[in-house]
C-alpha cells in the first residue's frame, strides 16, 4: 500500500512542489470555501491554475467535490488547457437539510473531474 503525506498550505499562493508532481488532486469543498473569501474569484482561479501546474501532464486528474451547480463552476475550468471535464451530480442520502427556523432545503452535491493529459500533435 502506498503511503500518504498530508501537508498544510495555501494553494492560491502556490505550493512548494515542482511542476507535474502529482497524479491526483482531490479538493473536497475547497473551491466552495475559497469562493466565500474576500478575493474569492481571483483566488479560485489561482487555485485551479496551481492544480493544473502540479498535475502530471500525461495522466493528471483533479477531482473537485462541490455544492455548486456546473453553470456556477464551469468558468473556473475554462482557463487552463484541460483535456476533459466531467460533471457528475451525486446522489443524496436524504430529501433535504433542515435548520431550526428555516425551510427544508434540498442539498445537492457535484463531482467535477478534470483531466490533464498530453495532447498529440494532431489534436493541437
Amino acid at each position: 500500500i502506498p503511503s500518504m503525506t498530508f501537508e498544510l498550505g495555501d494553494i492560491a499562493k502556490g505550493l512548494d512542489h515542482p511542476d507535474e508532481s502529482f497524479d491526483l488532486i482531490i479538493c473536497k469543498k475547497t473551491l466552495d470555501i475559497i469562493l466565500c473569501g474576500a478575493s474569492s474569484v481571483a483566488d479560485a482561479r489561482k487555485t485551479i491554475r496551481e492544480c493544473f501546474r502540479l498535475l502530471n501532464k500525461d495522466h493528471g486528474v483533479l477531482v473537485i467535490l462541490s455544492s455548486a451547480k456546473p453553470e456556477d463552476r464551469a468558468v473556473f475550468f475554462e482557463q487552463d488547457n484541460w483535456t476533459g471535464v466531467m460533471n457528475i451530480k451525486l446522489p443524496s442520502k436524504d430529501d433535504g437539510h433542515e435548520r431550526k427556523g428555516h425551510e427544508k432545503k434540498k442539498v445537492e452535491s457535484y463531482a467535477y473531474i478534470l483531466y490533464k493529459q498530453q495532447r498529440s500533435q494532431t489534436e493541437m
